[in-house]
């Protein structure tokens, strides 16, 4: 029997905390004291109009992608009085500083947890909502030698938990028997999941209140269970 696991990325293999408002932040360092930039201010203009928010466009990809996010990062800049010349710079500088390794914590057990999931037999995907260089910071990160293949939506065009999204990576699969999920989004990950009829693990939570299969507080317990 052909068994595939899917896994999510920010959240799930990397610890999750605010790394777009931060980065956004960080590239106004030259002028957010001057207009009055923080953190707390910032952060509800990152919680919406991203491809995977619903005021925003699942299906931009490649450079598009990223257009899509300097008008958008430029429009939060712009309110709170930066002059437009200043704001673009700063949006279109996100990109070089998101791709940057050293921002990412993997989880301590993501490799060996990959490792022994292959060992067991199944072979590992990406399923990520994410920019489309995602891939190739996988590469830097040391964790792309454990996967066969990657599904991100910057690259396809479609965001979870679109269940077309879960179809394309079924494709990618070749269509195995035996399909799990693991994330730590309960509507993303989870909900997808349920909608694409995969199993599904909700990771790095104590609660399972969404009706995942699993629910494991650690990478190393997802593989016990399987």
């Amino acid at each position: 029997m052909r068994k595939a696991i899917f896994w999510d990325f920010d959240g799930t293999l990397t610890r999750s905390y605010p790394m777009w408002t931060q980065t956004v932040l960080e590239a106004a360092a030259p002028f957010a004291g001057e207009y009055g930039i923080t953190f707390d201010k910032l952060r509800p203009f990152l919680a919406k109009g991203f491809p995977w928010h619903p005021d925003g466009n699942p299906s931009v990809t490649g450079d598009d992608w990223w257009k899509d996010r300097v008008l958008k990062f430029t429009a939060a800049y712009k309110s709170f009085g930066v002059p437009e010349n200043l704001a673009e710079k700063a949006a279109s500088s996100v990109r070089e500083r998101i791709l940057d390794p050293k921002k990412y914590q993997v989880y301590p057990d993501a490799s060996a947890a990959l490792a022994l999931c292959a060992y067991k037999g199944y072979k590992n995907y990406l399923l990520s909502d994410n920019f489309p260089e995602l891939e190739g910071l996988l590469e830097r990160l040391y964790l792309r030698q454990f996967f066969t293949a990657c599904v991100v939506s910057g690259v396809v065009g479609l965001n979870k938990p679109n269940v077309k999204l879960f179809r394309k990576a079924e494709l990618a699969a070749s269509f195995p028997s035996m399909i799990w999920m693991v994330g730590d989004n309960p509507n993303a990950d989870i909900a997808g999941a349920k909608s694409a009829g995969w199993h599904s693990v909700l990771v790095h939570r104590e609660e399972n209140n969404c009706g995942a299969d699993l629910c494991c507080t650690t990478l190393t317990e997802v593989v016990r269970h399987l």
